[in-house]
């Protein structure tokens, strides 16, 4: 199964997914350079399926490709789905924005076959309508490129739902999943802000009964 690019939602029939990257930002970037066979390539991935590799040397902040397809509606985007029924978490969606996506099996190029890794070396960045995808470090000719899929699901996160998105990065410092890290809310922050606070008053109260103790 080649790992969706898309960010998510549910549907009553069925689990609509759409790639969302955390680190999405918005930038004026010029377009990429053409991605010819002398920069990269599309052949068998170690990690899964196929994959991009670079042909040469890629600096650190260099826009390598452009991820294009058809650009429709995230309404046709869930008709569409799944782009294969044997296999509905197989998709080339990128969600632009809540209204924007784009469907890479229609006019989709090299872009849509990079694999995921939790410690990538690349970012995609949006601007406007158009997605680029950026090297995040120095990535060396042979080296195959990646980014955080950081699927998000508006459902809980059990042990069942990360079995159905797994991760074979082999990163040391791989998170077994293409899902998202959950952020803790505000409230969850403030509830174990709250604890902390009262942790230090309880061992403060200690010590002072101690202090007097030893007199």
């Amino acid at each position: 199964m080649k790992p969706q690019l898309t960010a998510a939602r549910a549907s009553q029939s069925s689990l609509m997914v759409f790639w969302q990257h955390l680190c999405m930002k918005k930038s004026n970037l010029p377009s990429a350079k053409n991605p010819s066979s002398r920069r990269i390539q599309v052949r068998q991935s170690g990690v899964h399926g196929k994959g991009v590799f670079a042909r040469q040397d890629i600096p650190k902040g260099e826009t390598i490709i452009e991820y294009v397809g058809e650009i429709i509606s995230a309404q046709e985007a869930e008709d569409r789905h799944p782009h294969d029924p044997t296999d509905p978490n197989h998709t080339f969606y990128f969600q632009i924005d809540d209204d924007r996506v784009i469907d890479a099996l229609h006019g989709g190029n090299s872009a849509r076959w990079i694999n995921h890794c939790c410690t990538p070396n690349c970012k995609p960045v949006v601007t406007e309508d158009r997605v680029f995808i950026k090297a995040k470090k120095n990535i060396s000719a042979g080296e195959e490129l990646n980014y955080d899929y950081g699927l998000i699901i508006d459902e809980p996160m059990t042990k069942k739902l990360i079995a159905q998105y797994p991760c074979w990065c082999a990163s040391p410092k791989c998170r077994k999943t293409l899902l998202a890290k959950k952020s803790k809310s505000r409230k969850e922050k403030d509830n174990n802000k709250d604890k902390a606070n009262e942790i230090r008053k309880t061992i403060k109260k200690l010590k002072a009964q101690l202090k007097r103790l030893t007199y």
